[in-house]
């Protein structure tokens, strides 16, 4: 019972591993189950065993990858600290630094950012990643709120705008290095923009 149970984990990982690979190299609509059963070896009946349909494998393939924005979800230290936009400040930087040397989450985000077009059966895949992206929102909101309350949020900014800033910030800096193939060195690019950003966020 056991080795069925590891069977069927291998197969799924298999699976996972091969949707993977296809949606990167061929973008998610170009992608058939068909072609991701002969890249894992298995068949269409395995892949429907493990998962209901592409949509459902795109979000496991998804769950399975660190993405940055992780980071965000378990941040109740960040949003109630009397520290919160140094803590915002390191744990942006350690997500950047973690990124940077994450294959599975460069291809994985690579994919949900530049690989997939999100109508038919994937706008289902938006409105599941407009729901993390706004959770992360609203975590980012609150340390804002939180710097306000403490009198060290800088006036031209409120914590919606903040958010929103830093939000553009931190998609648009993956986005740009992920397209242009990582061709300039994140960290080093990721450190003055942050400086600048935090500078303004604070009274």
């Amino acid at each position: 019972m056991r080795r069925t149970k590891e069977e069927a984990l291998e197969t799924r990982a298999a699976i996972l591993d091969a949707a993977e690979a296809v949606f990167f190299e061929r973008g998610v609509g170009q992608t058939s189950l068909a072609q991701i059963a002969a890249a894992a070896k298995v068949t269409r009946g395995a892949i429907y065993w493990h998962f209901s349909g592409k949509v459902d494998l795109f979000k496991a393939m998804q769950d399975r990858a660190r993405l940055p924005q992780e980071t965000f979800f378990h941040s109740g230290e960040m949003t109630h600290s009397d520290s919160c936009l140094d803590l915002l400040y390191t744990t942006t930087l350690d997500a950047i630094r973690g990124f940077a040397t994450d294959a599975r989450a460069q291809r994985v985000y690579t994919i949900i950012l530049l690989r997939c077009e999100y109508v038919g059966e994937m706008r289902e895949a938006l409105v599941s990643r407009r729901a993390d992206d706004d959770r992360m929102k609203r975590v980012l909101i609150e340390v804002f709120e939180r710097a306000a309350l403490l009198g060290r949020l800088g006036r031209a900014w409120t914590p919606a705008l903040a958010a929103n800033a830093y939000f553009c910030a931190i998609v648009g800096l993956f986005s740009e290095w992920l397209r242009l193939e990582q061709e300039f060195d994140l960290l080093a690019t990721a450190t003055p923009l942050m400086d600048g950003l935090f500078d303004s966020f604070r009274a």
